[in-house]
């Protein structure tokens, strides 16, 4: 069965790596990563050097105020080189550590599976797609420091409900009204139609048989 949206996609799953337990993945992590120009920037499945994967790991060790205040005052670096020291000295196994992260990342990356509609005379957005997750959150009563900090994939979810209330204030014709979330009753209804026509399929190969092995002179 196909994906759906449910709330426990929101709940975060707990991560350590390199003996350091990692925090939600956040909006601000990403950012933080795209600064320092990690490969595995909103591409979890990218390759990635164990720099980057001790990099990447600090930074989602720490809150996005803490990891840009130390940007800032430039005291990053020193940070980062200390707990490179003790991870070093500890002697963890590198791809397991790596297999771990990734896997931290593939669901902090995750968006909340929804509808796509087509409009027949639609708008592109400039926006960077963080700068509208943020500035759609703020408007909808989250502070800025909730939203960088907040778990990814709840955040997409508060997101994409925000746009579903904001429909509802403004609908005024329920035959115009756009379904946001891809419900479980979505999956099953897809379950149910790829059976029946996986049944079908299998009915009508069933019905050519006879006529393809007489036509192959059987």
């Amino acid at each position: 069965m196909k994906r759906f949206a449910t709330i426990i996609e929101t709940v975060p799953t707990p991560c350590t790596v390199f003996g350091t337990v990692l925090l939600p993945f956040s909006l601000g992590h990403h950012v933080m990563f795209a600064r320092h120009g990690l490969a595995f920037t909103d591409n979890p499945e990218a390759d990635f050097t164990t720099d980057e994967l001790l990099t990447g790991a600090f930074l989602c060790a720490h809150t996005y105020e803490e990891n840009i205040t130390g940007h800032i005052r430039m005291e990053f670096s020193a940070a980062h080189e200390r707990w490179v020291k003790q991870v070093k000295r500890r002697k963890f196994d590198l791809k397991e550590a790596g297999e771990v992260f990734r896997e931290h990342l593939r669901e902090g990356y995750r968006i909340a599976p929804v509808w796509r509609h087509t409009c027949v005379k639609g708008v592109s957005m400039s926006a960077p797609w963080e700068m509208l997750l943020r500035v759609r959150l703020v408007h909808a009563g989250f502070t800025s420091k909730e939203v960088m900090n907040a778990y990814l994939p709840a955040a997409w979810y508060d997101y994409f409900a925000a746009t579903e209330i904001e429909q509802l204030d403004k609908c005024e014709d329920a035959s115009k009204w756009k379904k946001i979330f891809y419900t479980l009753q979505d999956a099953l209804d897809d379950a149910a139609a790829e059976d029946m026509a996986g049944q079908i399929a299998s009915q009508n190969a069933q019905a050519c048989a006879p006529a393809s092995r007489k036509h192959s002179g059987e």
